[in-house]
């Protein structure tokens, strides 16, 4: 016979990890099924199931909608240190995608259901492809469901600390974003220069005519080269020890208020 405090433990327990699912890149894309989304988050409750304080007036409705309100907070925070990882990529992708001349072109991407310029969804596909080499969909999934412990049902994240903390991982995100599409953007740099430079001595040549295709294969020359060190950039977001898994340990600390 399952209680009426059991079935409120578990509801909330679904809300936070529902709402983190459906705000999380990857796990809230639009061709991931509803229904698996809706079946992962309810495994997930049942597994964690958390207590909840008996202090709680579980018998009235402004109680509960505070409580069901508390827990959608908490999983679109944990869901937006995810996104922001994950947008420093795209970010990086911005950056190679201007000075190529690709910053008009645009693919439609029916997961994220927009258009993405081809760079950013480049570099996307390569940071999905080693978050789940490295298993970090598991140890992602295993923080969530730590999240009950470090903030338990009906409490919530202490709001200056933790912005103090979203805007530590967006400064150390933006770093490495511009690391990564750096190569690119200081190779067609001196691209531009020595253009500038055959443009002055030989006026006849069009710049226009010539500039465009050359930026473009010394470009792509220089992506492949420097795809290794984009790939190691990456890790470091995703690793078990890299950003994405820190700052969330760290905003864990801050829960419990």
């Amino acid at each position: 016979m399952i209680s009426v405090v059991d079935f409120v433990r578990f509801s909330l327990s679904f809300i936070r990890l529902a709402t983190f699912f459906a705000a999380a890149p990857l796990f809230g894309m639009r061709n991931v099924p509803v229904m698996v989304k809706v079946g992962l988050s309810a495994l997930c409750a049942l597994v964690a199931l958390p207590p909840l304080d008996p202090l709680w007036d579980l018998g009235s409705w402004p109680v509960l909608a505070v409580l069901a309100l508390q827990e959608v907070v908490v999983g679109l925070v944990l869901a937006l240190a995810v996104v922001l990882v994950f947008a420093v990529v795209s970010f990086a992708g911005h950056f190679v995608d201007v000075p190529l001349g690709f910053g008009m072109a645009s693919v439609f991407d029916p997961a994220l259901g927009g258009q993405i310029p081809v760079f950013s969804q480049f570099y996307h596909v390569v940071a999905v492809l080693i978050f789940f080499a490295l298993d970090a969909h598991l140890w992602l999934i295993r923080a969530v469901q730590h999240s009950f412990a470090a903030v338990p049902l009906g409490s919530a994240f202490r709001l200056e600390p933790s912005f103090a903390l979203f805007m530590q991982l967006a400064a150390e995100i933006f770093i490495i974003g511009l690391k990564i599409a750096l190569p690119v953007m200081a190779t067609l740099l001196l691209t531009d220069i020595g253009l500038g430079i055959v443009i002055r001595a030989v006026p006849q040549i069009n710049v226009f005519v010539l500039g465009f295709p050359i930026k473009i294969m010394v470009g792509m020359a220089v992506v492949l080269l420097a795809l290794p060190a984009a790939v190691h950039l990456i890790t470091q977001l995703f690793s078990s020890e890299g950003v994405l898994l820190r700052y969330l340990q760290e905003l864990l600390t801050l829960g419990g208020s």
